[in-house]
Order: structure tokens, then C-alpha cells, then sequence
């Protein structure tokens, strides 16, 4: 089930399913580890009296989800005509404090003043399993613990209009979790228990809720779970219920959140994420141009997916669903170092230097000895998952994809070019950059320059790839222009020589003249081409998007519209697909019609081809419509998927991804920049 809408603050990442339930959650690292389990939930139930009891994910509730626009603030609205309530609901994760905050305005449909339960249940499977856990009721600060190892989780909670309040006797010095001097407390949860749950045949405490009462177990250790309750009186008038969850690596450090949410409680914690997201995502005041407010809304949405996206150690995760477990037992919870390379550039041209340049130093920490990235990795900076085999046929091989090593380089000079910061670029040189493009200079076949085999950029084959040499020719020419401008001479005659030489063959041995386009692929064994592989393939478009040859060369133009051609997707949805034939996720078999599902990022690398050689206003409406395509296929909260059903426009894969939201944002500042670029020439 793709998401919802999801919430985060750089060390926790928690994600939502389209009835508002709590699908994810991460800490203390975005995307790892989840501390809900792939097909599991935390629930979230109403019990009305004389009215009945229902799980948000009763069919019954009327649910639509969203954001508060230019925030991280989910904002969901509930109906349910049985219990008659409505609700309006507003989560967020604040940005400083590891606080997770459920705030719900509850009134009666009827005006009739009626006692209502929430019932919030936690299935947390900590460090990713449910084993070893303890979930126990600590009476004064009036919470349920959850904890194993070095990871707390608080849950407590409060209401304006309580049913009734719990009265715990001040505790003495050793009969409290509080330490200090100062304590607060909080009378808002009016029931709990805690109990087995997936274990021995037992669903979870949560079954304890449906009647409205809930049994009071105050300790339980193994695979468990726990239930609380807040009480409150409604009436035709809002009453609040919030609901907070604390994260932390110790027992003092999970009580002492809480003490900062009753200290400044949760409606002014709620009021500074508001604030934050709306002044960080407006810090740069740029005009629009004639784009529409739907694509402006998507294009601040964009930015603020991606940061909900990047690890406070620099890591850039591709994707927070884990529902893609479903599909082969992983997830795109990793760093590939391409999507993140792409998304630091948009990151710098959009303003946002400061978040990219940690990313970079994230790479600079995992680059081999012998200068080179591998597949993925953790956002721990530990090695990821993989299957690139290190031997194939017999073979000894090296399991990458050189473009993840050059296109890092690449968005370090674009980086550069922003905060112009020599100390850094030293640094970063001397750390990454140097070894990196010597790698890059030695990695080729001798005798043509062209870079030796690795894996595709969808990392399906292996080969000599036209995109794989367009970023390493590009990756080239940023390492020189780099040591260049560090002084180093010898360093960058001997890159440019290598990108020069490298450009030089991509046309001779890629670029086909009877085709009139360039080839996906080449094979090369004993120094010759034994199989020449003539898919259009989308990513081909580097050729121009990194600069390795004009957006109006002929070669490129000639390539560019037969991939428009051959890679359309003619299907209700439209779009364009990665390549003819391709199986990925496939909703219907592939045809000419569908040669596949067509994808955000393909379809909007199409489009950035017309703006790159627009000359008047008219040239920029195809690219309008494809913008205004992507916004339509959004979801009602303003999340892109990987790729969409081309009958339905369903999203499938993961959703959001953060490199569809990164090719959103790019669009629509080169869009901007060329409307700009229009309106100064013709003065």
C-alpha cells in the first residue's frame, strides 16, 4: 500500500497508510531501523457510547489525508455517520525534539454531549523483530514504556475536556522513573494495558479496546504490544485528544521528552513545526512564473519529501515504504549514491546547500581504498543489500555502477559553484574527488578510453552503457574543473585529457549512424564489440541533461525524438517508459502501445529536453503539460510514486520516491529559468 503522507526530522521518519495509520517507523535513522514490521500497523480506534467502537480502518470512516500546505504537518479528516463524530486530525514529527505528536479535534455530528475513547495501540517491533521487549505502565509520569537495548519509546498523551483524570500519589525519591527535581506529569491517558501480541496465536492488546475498556496489565516482556486510552467528553464543539510518542536511546532520555512536551506543550510544539516547515521551504523567494499554483504546491511539497527523506548523517534514502517487502523481501531504504547525487544537485540549485553538503561527506566516508562506491548502502553508512555478483561466468568482476562514483564528483562541482567554499572543495578533494577520478581514469579498455563493464542505472545488466559514459565523462570534466580550481594543474589536464578521450569514443563506438541514435549498450570482449544492443532507453538522455553534447546536436536530437517515439506509453495514463520492454512491476504485458509503465522521472527527463531548446512561450506548454501530468497523478497529499499503472494511474512500486520528487523540482526551475531567459532576451 504506497503512502499516504509521511512525517520526519532527519533522525525519525514515520510513515502513513491512506486510513491515517502509522504504517513505518524509523529511528534512529531515516530508513533504518523500521520499528514496525512490513504488513504491520499501530492502530488508532474510537469507542462513542451508545454508539459503538470502530479501527480506523473500518470502512465505515470517511478519510481523506493530506498536508497543512508548505509543512511537514499531516492534516487527515475523519467522518464516521455510525458513531457520529467528525474529526480533524494533525500529526508531525517536530524538528528538533524526537517527539511524534497525534493531535485529533473530535465533536459530535448530532451536537449531543457524549463520553468518546481514542484507543492508540503500538505493535512496535523494535530493532525489526518481537523478541526480548518490555512494554510497562510507570505510574507517575502516567506513560507506557516501551524499550529493549538502547531504544525507548514513551507514549502519552492528554485531552482538553478529560472523561477523568488519573490521580497518582506523589512518588518518593526511588519510586519514579523522574529523576530531577522538576517534574511534571500528565493525567491524560485514562487507561492502558500492556500483553503478548503475534506470539502463541494472540493478535494484540488492541482486541482489549473493542469494547471500551481496557484490562490494565502493567508489565509484559517477549513479543508484546500495548494499548492506552484517553477519555474525553464532546459535544458539538471541538474537544482535543493528543497523543505523543517519545523516541530516545535511554530511559532518561525518553522521560525527559516528555517533560519538554508538558513544559511547552503539545499545541506550541505543534505551532513550531508549522512555523519551521513554512519558513524553511520559503527561505529562498523565487517567482514562478506562469506556472500554475497546483505545480508551485507539488514543487514545495517536493522539497519538503526530499528532506523528510535526508538522514541527519548525510544520507539521502530513496524511499520510506516498505510495502515494497512484498515484491523480494527488501526495501528501497538505502542510499544509492546516483539518486542521491541527483537529488544534492536540485537540493543546490534549489537553495539548499547546506542539506546536500552533508551528503557528500557521507560519501566521502564509504569511498573505497581504490576510489570507488559501491551498489547501496545503509543510512548508517554500512554496505547495503546487493546482487551484483563480485563472480559471474567464471569471471572475477566489479560490482558496481561507475555512474554512482562519477555523478558524486559531478554534484560536488555543482555544489561549488553555489557556496563557493575553497576549504571544503580542498577537503573533499583530497578525500573523495582525487581518488574517485583516478579510479574513473584507470577503469577503461585501453585501447578505445571507454569505461570497462558495470551495471546499468536500473540496475538490471552489465555493460558498456551510453549512460554510464555520459556520467563518466561528466564526473571527468567536474574532477578537472575542481582541480583546477584548487590549483592543481597536472591533476586537471589529466582528467580533462580522460573525459576528452572518453567523449571521443562514445561517439565512435555508441552512437549508431544507421540508426541515427545512440545504443543502450555495447559488450566488448577481446577488444572487440561482440553484441550491440539498440533498446531506447530513456536514460540516454544524459547525453545533453550532464553536457556532454549539446541539447541541438543532431546526434542528440535525432536520439531524443526517437525516444519520445518509442518509449511513449500510448494508454489512458500517457507518460513514457524506461525502455521497450520492461517487466519491472509490469501492470499489463508489454507492447509497442506500453513498451512499460511509464515513470515520473522518465517522463519528466522528456520534457526537460523541450525546455532546454524552447525559444518562445509556445515551446514551453509541452513541458507545462507534463508537469501538470505529474501533479495530476500525485496523490491527494502530494506524494510521486516511482512508476503508475498505465490504465489507472494507481501508483505502483514505492511511493513517494524521493528521485520522482527530485525530477519534479528540477523541471520546474529549469521551466522557470527558461521563462526567465526568455523575458530578459526580449528586452
Amino acid at each position: 500500500m504506497p503512502r499516504s503522507y509521511i512525517l520526519g526530522n532527519g533522525s525519525v521518519l514515520a510513515t502513513f497508510d491512506a486510513r491515517a495509520q502509522m504504517r513505518d517507523l524509523y529511528f534512529p535513522h531515516v530508513g533504518s531501523e523500521d520499528h514496525t514490521a512490513f504488513g504491520n500497523m499501530h492502530r488508532v480506534g474510537v469507542w462513542v457510547d451508545g454508539k459503538g467502537f470502530a479501527w480506523l480502518d473500518d470502512p465505515a470512516w470517511q478519510i481523506a489525508s493530506g498536508y497543512v500546505p508548505e509543512t511537514l504537518v499531516g492534516r487527515s479528516t475523519l467522518r464516521h455517520e455510525g458513531l457520529a463524530v467528525d474529526i480533524t486530525a494533525e500529526d508531525c514529527v517536530h524538528p528538533v525534539h524526537n517527539i511524534l505528536l497525534r493531535q485529533f479535534a473530535v465533536r459530535t455530528t448530532d451536537g449531543q454531549q457524549r463520553r468518546i475513547r481514542f484507543f492508540f495501540n503500538h505493535n512496535f517491533h523494535i530493532y525489526g523483530d518481537k523478541q526480548k521487549d518490555t512494554a510497562f505502565y510507570e505510574p507517575y509520569t502516567n506513560s507506557v514504556i516501551h524499550y529493549r537495548q538502547s531504544r525507548y519509546f514513551l507514549v502519552g498523551g492528554d485531552t482538553s475536556w478529560p472523561e477523568s483524570c488519573r490521580t497518582n500519589a506523589i512518588a518518593g525519591q526511588y519510586a519514579s522513573v523522574l529523576k530531577s527535581a522538576h517534574r511534571l506529569h500528565s493525567c491524560g491517558l485514562a487507561s492502558f494495558t500492556t500483553g503478548k501480541a503475534q506470539y502463541r496465536g494472540l493478535e494484540g492488546t488492541w482486541r482489549d479496546a473493542e469494547d471500551g475498556n481496557l484490562s490494565e496489565n502493567p508489565i509484559e516482556q517477549g513479543s508484546v504490544d500495548s494499548t492506552v486510552g484517553i477519555h474525553c467528553i464532546a459535544d458539538g464543539n471541538e474537544t482535543d485528544v493528543t497523543l505523543w510518542l517519545c523516541l530516545a536511546r535511554s530511559l532518561d532520555e525518553v522521560v525527559q521528552l516528555q517533560q519538554i512536551v508538558l513544559e511547552q506543550t503539545p499545541q506550541r510544539l505543534l505551532r513550531n513545526a508549522h512555523n519551521y516547515w513554512k519558513s524553511w521551504v520559503n527561505k529562498t523567494h523565487r517567482s514562478f512564473g506562469s506556472l500554475s499554483p497546483e505545480i508551485v504546491n507539488l514543487y514545495k511539497r517536493s522539497l519538503l519529501t526530499i528532506r523528510a527523506h535526508v538522514d541527519h548523517g548525510g544520507g539521502i534514502l530513496a524511499a520510506a515504504d516498505a510495502d515494497i517487502m512484498l515484491f523480494n523481501r527488501d526495501t528501497y531504504t538505502y542510499v544509492w549514491p546516483r539518486d542521491g547525487s541527483f537529488v544534492s544537485m536540485v537540493l543546490d540549485d534549489a537553495g539548499y546547500s547546506e542539506v546536500s553538503h552533508r551528503f557528500f561527506e557521507f560519501c566521502a566516508t564509504a569511498l573505497t581504498p581504490d576510489g570507488y562506491l559501491l551498489h547501496k548502502y545503509n543510512p548508517d553508512g554500512s554496505l547495503g543489500s546487493s546482487w551484483h555478483p563480485w563472480y559471474r561466468d567464471g569471471e572475477a568482476q566489479l560490482p558496481i555502477q561507475e555512474d554512482e562514483t562519477a555523478l558524486v564528483i559531478a554534484a560536488i562541482w555543482r555544489h561549488f559553484t553555489y557556496d563557493q567554499d575553497f576549504e571544503f572543495l580542498q577537503n573533499i578533494f583530497e578525500r573523495f574527488v582525487q581518488r574517485a577520478a583516478e579510479f574513473l581514469c584507470n577503469f577503461r579498455e585501453k585501447d578505445t578510453a571507454l569505461p570497462l563493464p558495470s551495471y546499468d542505472p536500473w540496475e538490471e545488466e552489465r555493460g558498456v552503457f551510453t549512460y554510464t559514459v555520459c556520467c563518466t565523462i561528466a564526473g571527468l570534466v567536474a574532477a578537472s574543473n575542481i582541480a583546477q580550481a584548487l590549483g592543481h594543474e597536472r591533476h586537471a589536464r589529466r582528467y580533462r585529457k580522460s573525459s576528452d578521450e572518453m567523449r571521443d569514443a562514445l561517439v565512435k563506438h555508441l552512437y549508431d549512424e544507421q540508426k541515427g541514435r545512440f545504443l543502450k549498450k555495447i559488450i566488448r570482449r577481446g577488444g572487440s564489440t561482440v553484441e550491440r544492443d539498440d533498446r531506447p532507453d530513456a536514460s540516454i538522455a544524459v547525453l545533453w541533461t550532464l553536457g556532454v553534447l549539446p541539447p541541438d546536436d543532431p546526434r542528440v536530437v535525432s536520439t531524443m525524438t526517437q525516444l519520445r517515439q518509442l518509449l511513449a506509453v500510448h494508454a489512458p495514463v500517457g507518460g513514457m517508459a524506461r525502455y521497450t520492454g520492461d517487466h519491472y512491476h509490469a501492470a499489463v504485458e508489454p507492447s509497442a502501445d506500453v513498451p512499460g509503465n511509464p515513470w515520473v522521472i522518465t517522463t519528466l527527463w522528456d520534457a526537460q529536453w523541450d525546455i532546454a531548446l524552447a525559444k518562445t512561450p509556445a515551446d514551453l506548454e509541452r513541458p507545462r503539460e507534463a508537469l501538470s501530468w505529474a501533479a495530476k497523478f500525485a496523490n491527494p497529499a502530494g506524494m510521486l510514486p516511482e512508476q503508475l499503472h498505465p490504465v489507472s494511474g494507481a501508483h505502483l512500486s514505492v511511493s513517494p520516491l524521493t528521485w520522482s520528487h527530485a525530477v519534479f523540482a528540477d523541471t520546474v526551475l529549469r521551466f522557470v529559468a527558461k521563462e526567465e531567459e526568455m523575458k530578459t532576451s526580449s528586452k
